[in-house]
């Protein structure tokens, strides 16, 4: 029997040729309920491949080779069977009987074909597989399962059908679709001893950062991650700001510091009760994205001091925060700041995400 072109099953050895201790051979579309070979091992009258949960493993037999089935998406299958061309081969072949066209594999789990050979069926749960294996929170993949309902497969659909409309509204959460796969990147940045590698360890709550009261001990960028709300931060710790920097590698340091204002979503300003350094404050007014001030050290204030978090907010800070790394004072009201100046609106709940758009601006960014 011959299924249509639009829906006809897919095979591709995902494995390189050659000998080797476990092949795994790809399928994708629609797989025959009585004329594949496969029987499970247990209760083969209840379950099958067709009607498997997915990420289930089906332990079974094909003809005389014992291999295992996953069901890896709706209409997306995986056989793991012995790694030697003949059991490759003859499995193959019996798919082929079956109606299956063989394509050449990749060499990977990625994609097995062209979006072009697929339905939009095909090409959704294939876009949600991968924006799956992305997922490093419940928050993020209870989002991207949502997808599923068909909402990713009319998205398709319309972008072939050049609905303009549907897909400027799908773009303004391109952002969005990013930031949920990836995670969110936020800059602390302000004068040497403000104490931004402290707030940053207090964040992660672990020792990502060297803490000293030596000016100028963080020189570099230094990266650590973290959850915040169900969501991934990216902290990236910058060397201290002054004007009056005392050797070639503070130097450095400061123009790395004030280059990265550039590529994150969010900036946090780590501030004491004293004024902020001009050459920060001009870098800081041309940021692309908000900019919060966190008056940090909050523990040693007294009665006389300079209460300036009390001042009026000026230009470019969105909102300030006063808080304590020492002590862990006010570090809440900071991460729901962040994450309110980070996520200002959610996409409604129906909306499909432009998910092979982030797919493709990854690609393009991996690549420059």
């Amino acid at each position: 029997m011959q299924y249509p072109v639009e829906t006809a099953l897919q095979a591709s050895v995902l494995t390189a040729s050659g000998p080797g201790a476990v092949a795994v051979i790809r399928l994708e579309g629609h797989l025959p309920l009585q004329e594949n070979p496969f029987r499970p091992f247990v209760r083969p009258d209840e379950v099958t491949p067709q009607t498997a949960q997915i990420n289930r493993l089906l332990y079974g037999r094909w003809h005389g080779e014992d291999l295992v089935i996953v069901r890896t998406a709706t209409h997306c299958w995986e056989i793991q069977c012995h790694g030697g061309s003949v059991a490759v081969q003859r499995i193959l072949q019996d798919l082929q009987a079956t109606g299956a066209r063989v394509v050449p594999g990749t060499g990977n789990s990625q994609s097995i074909s062209r979006a072009q050979d697929l339905s939009p069926e095909q090409q959704a749960d294939e876009l949600i597989r991968r924006a799956l294996q992305l997922c490093r929170t419940r928050e993020a993949a209870e989002r991207i399962l949502q997808q599923a309902d068909g909402r990713q497969v009319r998205l398709l659909q319309q972008r072939a059908a050049g609905n303009t409309d549907a897909l400027e509204q799908s773009q303004r959460w391109l952002s969005f679709t990013n930031s949920l796969l990836r995670g969110f990147r936020v800059l602390l940045t302000g004068e040497p001893n403000a104490g931004k590698s402290s707030l940053l360890n207090a964040l992660c709550g672990r020792q990502r950062a060297i803490v000293s009261d030596v000016p100028g001990t963080t020189r570099d960028l230094l990266d650590a991650e973290t959850t915040m709300g169900g969501w991934i931060i990216r902290f990236v710790d910058s060397a201290g700001v002054r004007e009056d920097a005392t050797s070639d590698i503070e130097t450095e340091g400061i123009r790395r510091s004030l280059t990265a204002t550039g590529a994150v979503d969010l900036i946090c300003c780590i501030a004491e009760l004293k004024p902020i350094p001009d050459l920060l404050l001009q870098t800081l007014a041309t940021a692309r994205c908000p900019v919060l001030l966190v008056q940090n050290k909050a523990d040693l204030l007294t009665s006389d001091s300079d209460f300036t978090f009390l001042q009026p907010l000026v230009h470019p800070f969105a909102e300030r925060v006063q808080v304590s790394a020492a002590t862990g004072a006010g570090l809440e009201e900071l991460k729901s700041c962040m994450l309110r100046l980070l996520l200002p609106a959610l996409p409604p709940s129906e909306m499909a995400l432009p998910l092979a758009d982030s797919e493709a601006m990854c690609l393009t960014q991996r690549c420059t």
